[in-house]
C-alpha cells in the first residue's frame, strides 16, 4: 500500500501505521488469524502459522482508521 490514500470519508490525507499486541512482556505488530476465535479457559489460542500482519490507515482530519492484512 505504497500509493497516497485519501480519506473515504472526508477526502483527508491517509498515515499509514500498525496496531501492536502486548504480551508477556513482547510488543508484537498485530496479526489476521483467519476464522473464529479459539477460547478456552486459560485464554485465546491462536494458529501462528496462517498469520497475517496487519497495516493501518489513519485520517489526518477526521481520524477513520482502515486496516489491511497484507
Amino acid at each position: 500500500m505504497a500509493a497516497a490514500k485519501s480519506c473515504p470519508k472526508c477526502d483527508g490525507r491517509m498515515e499509514e501505521g500498525f496496531g501492536v499486541d502486548r504480551g508477556y512482556g513482547e510488543n508484537h505488530v498485530a496479526g489476521w488469524h483467519p476464522g473464529k476465535p479459539d477460547t478456552r479457559w486459560w485464554g485465546l489460542k491462536a494458529n501462528r502459522k496462517s498469520v497475517l500482519a496487519i497495516s493501518k490507515f489513519r485520517c489526518n482530519k477526521c481520524g477513520y482508521l482502515e486496516s489491511y492484512a497484507n
